[in-house]
């Protein structure tokens, strides 16, 4: 006679839903495993969320920057304009950095509207540079409100204290970080000069 199954506690049978909800059952070279399910909130991943639920600062806090990026189709309406100094200068609202395999310097660019920003972006990866044609090879730059330029190249970034001109293939950006904490300018200063050790653009410190 087969041995009868014990019926589990009201104990055990929570632990066993709560294993459900945390662990899935998958196939990795032909065997079963459990792993540990990806972390939801309201049923969609947390980077989907925050994708679809982030105000823009948040996003570029994060460095999900490909999120502030315009989608294909149909061009957006536009967004306003930058908010200039009396010299001409886009205000800065903050900057964010990486100094990894990509290094990137972000700055949040304040628009007309408060607490509205734009992202000029400068990204160099140089562990896939070598996989590039000449020409397309260094820093590359894009701005939220000047969309479409897949080619836009550094090619000359002068700092001088709380100002900054850049010089790209396509235009010029002239930019004022009087608001910008120091700390953050200097870790942008130092991720430039990382920049710069593989060519391709001037930079101007002062």
């Amino acid at each position: 006679m087969g041995r009868r199954k014990r019926e589990l506690t009201a104990a055990e049978k929570v632990a066993r839903k709560k294993r459900k909800e945390e662990y899935q059952t998958v196939f990795i070279n032909g065997k079963m495993k459990r792993v540990r399910r990806d972390p939801t909130v309201e049923g969609l991943s947390v980077e989907a969320f925050v994708r679809a639920n982030a105000d823009p600062i948040l996003l570029h806090q994060e460095g999900l920057w490909e999120s502030l990026e315009p989608e294909e189709g149909p061009a957006p309406p536009a967004r306003g304009c930058t908010a200039l100094t009396p010299e001409g200068r886009e205000r800065v609202a903050f900057i964010t950095t990486e100094d990894g395999d990509d290094l990137i310097v972000a700055y949040a660019v304040d628009l007309d509207e408060p607490g509205e920003i734009a992202s000029l972006i400068l990204q160099r990866t140089p562990k896939y540079e070598g996989f590039l044609p000449p020409e397309e090879r260094g820093v590359e730059v894009s701005h939220e409100l000047h969309p479409g330029r897949e080619d836009e190249l550094l090619l000359r970034i002068v700092v001088d204290g709380s100002e900054v001109a850049i010089e790209t293939t396509v235009r010029g950006y002239r930019l004022d970080l009087s608001r910008v904490d120091r700390t953050d300018i200097e870790a942008a200063t130092e991720v430039l000069r990382r920049m710069r050790r593989y060519g391709g653009f001037e930079l101007d410190l002062h």
